[in-house]
């Protein structure tokens, strides 16, 4: 695994990104961006999207996506000769409780979201049954916060051993990790004062920006309201990175790619060693007996 380091560097034009995340203002609740069950409940977490499948789908964003000082971070930190941009994308936080230390949703060959639901990305990450598949992915994670709290901290010798932190970013800097297969997770935003109630939004809620206020909405309710500042505002870029150009042409010719039944099959073998006996689904649409005991049972090692 690769360990993280602090890229002193991250843009050539920070203020760009800025205006980018400004533009892209109303965000979707997270749930609702990864089309989890409708009525799903979230922590105040806004996203928004601006390249997946390593094309561009926010407009101006090309420059920052196709950044050469993460390319050439991600080949030093990888050991990669072959680095391709994959996603960028917005994280927007309130002042919130620490989040609870996870896995970014892992890439495998043939198990892209189009192929599978992203609810089942994360359980095939955490089962450890399907490692032969998986495709390193480098993760460069850039801050805009200057508020208490909202550090990066990270679990670098696995989650039985101390953490560390990164924070105190300068708004043009960022952390280089391998989030895929490293526990992290953001730390406290804000004074608990600042909190919503429960630290939960609905999953329609919707982050707007008003002049230099953020504002939470459910309808026409009014949840919160918080100065620039106060939001904890980051941007991610993943990329896939190939040892060499060989790697890469075995991930694109598909030649060893995993398939949906090879996943229900792979889940269904390892649960009956483990005692478990579930039916096979008719789909995966995350709503069967058996989607409810592979999220049950392979779930992040620090829950």
């Amino acid at each position: 695994m690769a360990p993280p380091r602090v890229l002193e560097r991250a843009y050539d034009d920070p203020d760009r990104v800025l205006e980018l995340i400004r533009r892209g203002a109303p965000y979707k609740s997270i749930t609702a961006v990864q089309k989890e069950p409708e009525g799903t409940p979230c922590a105040p977490w806004f996203r928004n999207f601006w390249a997946l499948g390593g094309k561009v789908i926010f407009d101006g964003v090309e420059p920052v996506f196709n950044n050469c000082n993460f390319i050439e971070a991600a080949k030093e930190n990888f050991g990669a000769k072959v680095v391709k941009p994959l996603a960028m994308m917005t994280n927007l936080n309130a002042p919130a409780p620490a989040a609870g230390p996870h896995l970014d949703l892992p890439f495998f060959r043939g198990a892209h979201k189009r192929e599978v639901p992203s609810w089942l990305l994360a359980p095939m990450g955490y089962s450890g049954l399907f490692q032969h598949w998986a495709v390193p992915v480098a993760s460069a994670i850039s801050w805009f916060y200057t508020g208490a709290g909202g550090a990066f901290e990270y679990w670098p010798d696995g989650p039985d051993r101390p953490s560390q932190r990164v924070e105190g970013l300068s708004a043009n800097q960022a952390v280089v990790a391998d989030n895929e297969y490293m526990y992290h997770r953001v730390d406290a935003i804000g004074e608990p004062r600042q909190y919503l109630p429960g630290n939960q939004v609905p999953y329609e809620a919707m982050l707007a920006l008003d002049g230099d206020t953020w504002v939470i909405r459910a309808g026409d309710e009014t949840l919160a309201a918080y100065a620039f500042g106060d939001m904890r505002l980051s941007v991610l870029w993943k990329a896939y990175c190939f040892a060499d150009e060989a790697e890469e042409r075995a991930f694109n010719d598909g030649s060893d790619n995993l398939t949906p039944r090879m996943i229900v099959e792979l889940f269904c073998k390892d649960m009956a060693r483990r005692g478990l006996r579930v039916e096979m689904p008719d789909d995966l649409d995350g709503h069967s007996p058996w989607a409810n005991a592979v999220i049950e049972t392979y779930r992040p090692a620090m829950s």
